[in-house]
C-alpha cells in the first residue's frame, strides 16, 4: 500500500472538521460600484485580494473576497454577483470602516467612498456542509470558494498539538492568515552553519476532489521558506503582533530606494496602513533596518534565489506530517493506493545499443536523411561536440570545417562549420553570416544544428544574448537548433570553472535534445511499450498525441494562448516506420516534426484568439478538433488515437477533464467519436497539492530497518483502490534523491541532522513526488493498458536518464514550448 498526504473527508464528519462560514453575498450594486473605482494602468478591475488583504491585517481574522467566477449558479440567481467570506462569524464594525478607509485611499481623496454603505448585513453562520452536493457515484459539487476557503478551520485543528518529531522538542505549529501553518518559533527555525541564512517550515492544505471518491478529499503538503532577514527579494512578509491567539499576519511587501539616502528599503502597501490607522491599530511599519536573526518580522524570499540553505523538508518530514495529521485527524481516512500487479514497466535504458544509433532511427524524423551541423567558435567545442557524437553513435568521425557532410551511418551524417562570428553575443547583423554555414540542400534531407555558445551561470550575462536570435533565425530555414556552453575565457573573482563531468553531462543533454528535436528516435522508446512478454504493452500500431497549452503574460496586449500539438505514430514491429509529427502554425498543416519545431520557434508565441475560457475556449476546442480530424486523416484507416493532455492546462478548455464533469462535457476529439473513430483520452496531473504527495509504503519486503525511516516508492504503478478504478498514481524519485547521499532528508529531518552533517543545510532535499493517471475516455482500450502506456512513456525519457513528468508526445509538445525565444520573457506566468 501506497501512503500519500490526501485524504478522505467522509460526510458524516464535514461539519465537524469544517465548522461554519459567514457570507456576505454582495449585490450587483456593489459590483457596479466596485467597477467603477479608479483603476492601475494595466488593470481591468482592481483586485479582489487587495481589499481581502486589508482586512485581514485590520481583523487578524480568514477574509475571502470572490467574484461571480466562484459563485454557484443558485448564488448567481439570487443576485449575488461577489461574495465576502469569514470562517469567524460576522465581523464587527471595522468591516466597514477597513472598506471606507481602504476605498479612500484608491480613490486617492477624490470622489465619494460608497462600497461600504452597499454592504449587506450577513447571513447566519452557515455549515460547509450546506454548500455541499453529494452524488452516487461522482465527486461532490461546491462552489470555487468552497474549495479555497475550507483550509482555514482544519489548520487551526491540526495546529491544536505541537509535531512530534523524531525525539526532539515537540514544534508547535501556529496559524497564518494565508492558512498555512508555520514552525514559527525562534528554537525551531532552520539555520546555515554561518548564521546568516534563514528558513522555517510550511505546512499548507488543499480541499479538492478525487475522480471516482464520492466524498471531498484534503490534501496536505510541506515546504520550507526562506528568510531574507533584511527584505532583499522578497514580495511577502510575516509579522506576529504579539497578541495572543492571533495569527501571523502575511502580507505583501514592496521594496524600493530612499529618496534621501538611495538606500533600499521595505514597506507594505500603504492602503493597509490606512485601514489600520482607521480602526485605531497601532501601524504596522516596516523598519529601515531589520535585524539580521528573523525576529517578528520576516520577509519572505521570492523566487528560486540563491540561498544558503537548501529547499525541501525531506521526506522524513513528510512522513512525521502524515503521522501527526491521522493523530491529531482522525476522522481523515488516508486515501488507499495498492499496487497494480496487471501493470510491468520495462527496464529503462539510458544509454544507446553498443552497435550506436542505426539508420532506422532517423526514421521517425519522417527525412530520409539528416545532417547534423556542428558550428563552433572555439577548438573545445568542436572537441566536445564530435566527442559526445562518437560516444552516442559508436563511431568517431572528424568533420573538417567547410568540406562536405561524413556519414555516420547510411541516414546520418555530420557536418563542421567553424562561424565566431555567427555565434558571437555582440554580433549586429547575425543573419548576414548565415551563407558562409553552406549548408546541405535536399527536399528529403533535414539539417539540425548544434551551435556553440558562451555561457557560465555564475557569470555576467550579455547585453544581448546569441542563442534566442540564432534559434528564430535557424527556425525561419527549417532547422531546429540546441546549444552548447563554452565557458567564457576569463571569469570573475570566485566563480569557478565547471568540472569535466558537468561539461560532458552538458554535452551529452544537448545533444539528445537536439535529435529529440529533429525526430531523431532510438529503440529504447519501442522497447519501453511494446508488450515484450509484458501484460498490458503495445501491440498494435497506434497515434499517440500531447496537447500542450499554456499562458504567456505580455502585459498590454492581453494573454496568449500558447497551444502545441505533437504525435507519435508508434508501430510495435519497425522504429524505422514510426514517425513524430507536429502541427504548424506558420503551414497550418502537421509537419514532419523537426520542421514543425523550427516553425515554431520562427513565429510569435501564441495568439490572443485562443483561451481557456467562454468563447475563446470554445475556438480553441474547435481549432484543435479540426487539427485532430486532419492528424487521424493522415493515418490509415482505423488507426486508434490516445490523446493525452496536462490536467491543469486544459480542464477549463475541455470542461470533462474536471472531476466533477469527468466524461461528460466536452473532451478532445468529440467529434470524431461521434464519427466513430477509436479515440482515448488521458489526462495526467503532476499538482502535488491536488493529488497528494506520495509519504511511504506498507509493505512486508524491502522495508527499511530503521522504523522511523519512509520507504521509497517501488518502481511500480499504484491504483486508487476505492472508486471506478480508473485513476492510477505513478510515484517516484528524483534524479537528485537517487543519486549517492542524495536520501539524507528520509535519514533525518532538517532538526535532527547529525552535527558533523550540517553542510547538507545546504543541499536541497527533495520529497517523493507523484503523477495522477486518469484515463477519462478508454476508446477500444482497457482502462490498465493506458496506464501502463502512459507510464512507460514517462519512464523511458528521449533525452535523458530519468523519467519525465508527462508521456513522451505531451513531453515534447511542453519542451517545444519551453525553448521559443519568447518563452516568458515578457513576465512571469500567472499561477
Amino acid at each position: 500500500m501506497l501512503i500519500t498526504l490526501a485524504y478522505r473527508v467522509q460526510r458524516q464528519d464535514l461539519d465537524a472538521l469544517l465548522g461554519t462560514i459567514t457570507a456576505y453575498p454582495l449585490t450587483e450594486e456593489f459590483e457596479a460600484a466596485w467597477e467603477g473605482l479608479p483603476k492601475r494602468e494595466g488593470q481591468q478591475r482592481p483586485r479582489y485580494s487587495a481589499l481581502a488583504t486589508g482586512l485581514v491585517a485590520a481583523t487578524g481574522r480568514p477574509v475571502k473576497l470572490f467574484g461571480e467566477y466562484d459563485l454557484a449558479e443558485e448564488e448567481q440567481r439570487t443576485g449575488s454577483r461577489m461574495l465576502l467570506l469569514t470562517s469567524d462569524g460576522a465581523f464587527d464594525d471595522r468591516l466597514r470602516i477597513a472598506v471606507r478607509a481602504w476605498e479612500g485611499h484608491i480613490r486617492g481623496g477624490k470622489g465619494t467612498a460608497v462600497l461600504a454603505g452597499l454592504l449587506p448585513t450577513p447571513e447566519q453562520a452557515r455549515s460547509f456542509a450546506d454548500f455541499v452536493t453529494y452524488r452516487a457515484g461522482q465527486v461532490p459539487v461546491m462552489p470555487g470558494w468552497v474549495f479555497r476557503t475550507a483550509e482555514w478551520q482544519v489548520m487551526r485543528k491540526l495546529a491544536a498539538k505541537p509535531l512530534r518529531v523524531d525525539g526532539r522538542a515537540p514544534v508547535v505549529l501556529s496559524m497564518g492568515t494565508d492558512g498555512s501553518l508555520l514552525s514559527w518559533d525562534p528554537d525551531d527555525l532552520i539555520v546555515n552553519r554561518a548564521g546568516t541564512a534563514f528558513s522555517m517550515h510550511r505546512v499548507t492544505a488543499r480541499l479538492t476532489t478525487r475522480a471516482g471518491i464520492e466524498d471531498p478529499v484534503l490534501c496536505f503538503d510541506a515546504h520550507l521558506s526562506r528568510i531574507s532577514p533584511q527584505g532583499n527579494w522578497a514580495k511577502n512578509v510575516w509579522i506576529d503582533r504579539g497578541e495572543e491567539g492571533a495569527p501571523i499576519l502575511r502580507l505583501p511587501i514592496r521594496r524600493r530606494p530612499d529618496k534621501e539616502t538611495g538606500e533600499w528599503c521595505s514597506y507594505l502597501d500603504p492602503a493597509i496602513a490606512k485601514i489600520l490607522e482607521a480602526c485605531q491599530l497601532s501601524p504596522l511599519d516596516i523598519p529601515d533596518e531589520l535585524p539580521n536573526v528573523p525576529e517578528a518580522i520576516r520577509p519572505q524570499m521570492a523566487g528560486a534565489r540563491f540561498h544558503a540553505l537548501g529547499s525541501g523538508p525531506g521526506p522524513r518530514f513528510m512522513l512525521r506530517l502524515h503521522e501527526h495529521i491521522v493523530r491529531t485527524l482522525p476522522s481523515l481516512v488516508p486515501l488507499s493506493y495498492e499496487v497494480d500487479k496487471r501493470i510491468r514497466l520495462a527496464r529503462r535504458v539510458t544509454s544507446y545499443a553498443v552497435d550506436g544509433l542505426p539508420p532506422a532511427a532517423v526514421g521517425p524524423s519522417g527525412y530520409q536523411r539528416v545532417t547534423l551541423a556542428c558550428v563552433y567558435g572555439t577548438p573545445q567545442g568542436r572537441e566536445r561536440m564530435l566527442a559526445e557524437l562518437a560516444e552516442l553513435t559508436g563511431r568517431s568521425v572528424e568533420p573538417l570545417a567547410g568540406e562536405p557532410a561524413t556519414p555516420v551511418n547510411a541516414r546520418l551524417d555530420v557536418i563542421a562549420r567553424y562561424c565566431p562570428d555567427l555565434l558571437a553575443h555582440d554580433t549586429v547583423n547575425r543573419a548576414s553570416f548565415l551563407d558562409s554555414l553552406e549548408l546541405p540542400p535536399g527536399e528529403n534531407r533535414l539539417v539540425a544544428a548544434w551551435l556553440e555558445t558562451e555561457y557560465h551561470p555564475d557569470a555576467p550575462g550579455p547585453e544581448l544574448d546569441a542563442k534566442p536570435h540564432l534559434r528564430r533565425l535557424l527556425g525561419h530555414l527549417g532547422i531546429p537548433t540546441q546549444f552548447l556552453a563554452t565557458e567564457p575565457t576569463i571569469l570573475p573573482p570566485k566563480v569557478t570553472r565547471n568540472s569535466p563531468e558537468t561539461k560532458k553531462h552538458a554535452a551529452r543533454a544537448a545533444l539528445r535534445d537536439l535529435l529529440r528535436a529533429a525526430g531523431v528516435l532510438d529503440s529504447r522508446l519501442l522497447e519501453a511499450v511494446v508488450a515484450g512478454g509484458r501484460p498490458n504493452g503495445l501491440t498494435r500500431k497506434s497515434l499517440l498525441v500531447g496537447i500542450h497549452a499554456r499562458r504567456q503574460q505580455t502585459g498590454a496586449d492581453g494573454t496568449p494562448l500558447v497551444l502545441t500539438m505533437v504525435a507519435l505514430y508508434v508501430d510495435p514491429d519497425s522504429l524505422a516506420n514510426c514517425q513524430m509529427l507536429v502541427y504548424s502554425d506558420r503551414r497550418l498543416a502537421w509537419v514532419r516534426g523537426g520542421q514543425g519545431v523550427a516553425d515554431f520557434h520562427a513565429d510569435v508565441i501564441g495568439t490572443t484568439r485562443f483561451g481557456r475560457t467562454g468563447k475563446k475556449a470554445e475556438l480553441t476546442r474547435d481549432v484543435v478538433e479540426a487539427r485532430l480530424g486532419d492528424l487521424l486523416a493522415l493515418q490509415p484507416e482505423g488507426t486508434p488515437m490516445v490523446v493525452f493532455v496536462d490536467t491543469q492546462e486544459t480542464r477549463t478548455i475541455w470542461p470533462g477533464l474536471q472531476n466533477a464533469q469527468l466524461g461528460v462535457g466536452p473532451l478532445p476529439a468529440d467529434t470524431l467519436r461521434d464519427k466513430g473513430a477509436d479515440v482515448a483520452i488521458v489526462r495526467l496531473n503532476t499538482e502535488i497539492s491536488e493529488i497528494g504527495r506520495p509519504v511511504t509504503r506498507r509493505e512486508k519486503a524491502n522495508m527499511p530497518s530503521d522504523p522511523g525511516k519512509p520507504a521509497a516508492p517501488d518502481r511500480k504503478v499504484y491504483q486508487l483502490a476505492d472508486g471506478d478504478r480508473h485513476c492510477w498514481l505513478f510515484a517516484g524519485r528524483s534524479a537528485s534523491i537517487k543519486a549517492k547521499g542524495g536520501d539524507r532528508g528520509a535519514l533525518s529531518t532538517r532538526w535532527t541532522l547529525p552535527a558533523g552533517l550540517t553542510s547538507q543545510l545546504a543541499v536541497p532535499w527533495h520529497s517523493y513526488t507523484g503523477k495522477e493517471i486518469v484515463v477519462v475516455s478508454p476508446g477500444s482500450w482497457a482502462p490498465e493498458q493506458l496506464a501502463s502506456l502512459t507510464a512507460s512513456l514517462c519512464e523511458q525519457a528521449l533525452s535523458w536518464d530519468d523519467r519525465t513528468q508527462m508521456p513522451v508526445p505531451l513531453h515534447i509538445a511542453t519542451v517545444v514550448d519551453e525553448d521559443h525565444p519568447d518563452y516568458r520573457v515578457s513576465g512571469e506566468e500567472e499561477s
